[in-house]
């Protein structure tokens, strides 16, 4: 994959998230308060977290890993459900931060040899993106007291609609232009 379809796929749903945001503020108002606590979310995001993780480890050429890579794809399939049971409480925010820390690893490796100075925009926002997801792993009250914040008011989630729908336009126009 290249850099400017990478920009399409990060811009695309950032795009549609700020759209869906300015269009319907009250449904999303109920989703972003209801999301923190959602269990079926919760255990969608944190299993697609631990499967990501483990073709991460399956496809890194590490000598400490090595030896024990017959063993990883059942190590996630144990992880899954002992993570369903003993980090319920606001498992979709600690999901949601692990694939925010997951996603830029490919990315950064495209960004890495793109010889465009405007793919510094790119990766400035994966290094947020991986600051984030570390944050909401070990702070997952914090993204829900975040979302409680965004959906206080109408204004504030149509802001924050047109935010995300002007990044995603950016990522799109970059990837249409300056990353091709």
């Amino acid at each position: 994959m290249t850099l400017h379809a990478s920009c399409y796929l990060l811009g695309l749903p950032l795009l549609l998230l700020g759209v869906g945001m300015l269009a319907v503020p009250s449904r999303m108002r109920d989703g972003l308060r209801a999301f923190p606590r959602h269990a079926c979310a919760g255990y969608i995001l944190s299993a697609a977290a631990w499967i990501w993780a483990g073709w991460a480890l399956w496809t890194m050429d590490l000598d400490l890993i090595n030896p024990y890579k017959a063993y990883l794809p059942v190590l996630v399939l144990i992880c899954i459900p002992l993570t369903w049971f003993w980090m319920d409480n606001l498992l979709a925010c600690r999901a949601t931060g692990a694939l925010l820390t997951l996603f830029p690893y490919e990315l950064l490796h495209l960004a890495r040899v793109h010889a465009s100075p405007g793919r510094l925009v790119v990766v400035t926002f994966l290094y947020l993106c991986i600051v984030t997801g570390m944050t909401l792993i070990l702070y997952p009250w914090k993204m829900r007291q975040c979302l409680e914040w965004l959906a206080h008011a109408e204004a504030t989630i149509r802001c924050a609609g047109a935010l995300c729908a002007l990044l995603g336009l950016l990522f799109i126009a970059m990837g249409l232009t300056v990353l091709r």
